[in-house]
């Protein structure tokens, strides 16, 4: 299926949250052939997540998009209650009716994640995918320290998201190693230039070791990275008991 995306001279007039309502019927085709180890990137992400299955935990999704996680964390830990936060009203409209709809286990927030208020020590997790990119690198350490007081004592952090590679020359050259990765996976022109100007107006990458430095920084403990290929990345970190 070729998905009708708005082209990127459409950008610049949308904010994040509106260009993934735009895309939101068609994202889910799309990023598993943007991302070609999409579904392996999860699989990372969940394996570092050190919690008994049948444990009743509080979990923080940022980003939620049209559930893709979601799904996995629910099936991984089926007693645990899932706040999941998104820009996009038509993302979380999906992500709701992938997971059976609003109810005691689930709550939905539409905000941006610098809008949040969240009481403290609310998470055993806070989680993420794809999705902390799009905050500027000053609001960065700012959402990091916030989440360390979302945390409980001895709460996780885990992150797949794309950052910056070092020196910028590899940067450019995994950049075109993606495109020719992406479109032996199934990318069309169309999925190609959504990206590529999406990550152009949206997109703020920062290099791993900034992240952990600002992780370092908020308090966190055990930073560190458990998988990558190009520029996506599994990195985590906790907060001490």
């Amino acid at each position: 299926m070729t998905a009708d995306f708005p082209g990127p001279l459409q950008f610049n007039s949308v904010s994040v949250g509106n260009f993934f309502d735009q895309v939101s019927q068609a994202y889910d085709d799309s990023i598993r052939k943007a991302i070609p180890p999409y579904l392996e990137m999860f699989d990372a992400l969940l394996g570092y997540c050190f919690f008994a299955t049948d444990k009743p935990l509080h979990i923080l999704e940022l980003g939620c998009g049209t559930g893709n996680l979601s799904i996995l964390l629910k099936e991984r830990f089926p007693q645990a209650q899932l706040t999941l936060v998104d820009l996009s009203a038509d993302m979380l409209q999906q992500a709701s009716d992938k997971l059976g709809g609003e109810g005691a286990q689930i709550r939905l927030v539409q905000s941006g994640f610098m809008d949040l208020s969240l009481e403290p020590g609310q998470f055993d997790m806070v989680i993420s995918s794809v999705a902390l990119h799009h905050l500027k690198d000053d609001e960065k350490p700012i959402l990091y320290q916030r989440m360390f007081h979302w945390l409980k004592p001895g709460g996780l952090f885990r992150c797949a998201d794309e950052t910056l590679n070092v020196p910028l020359a590899i940067q450019d050259e995994n950049m075109a190693r993606w495109e020719v990765w992406a479109r032996q996976n199934g990318a069309q022109d169309s999925d190609i230039a959504l990206w590529t100007a999406h990550a152009e107006q949206y997109d703020h990458y920062a290099p791993l070791s900034e992240h952990f430095t600002w992780l370092t920084q908020s308090g966190f403990i055990n930073v560190d990275c458990y998988w990558r290929k190009l520029m996506w990345t599994v990195f985590g970190c906790a907060r001490p008991l």
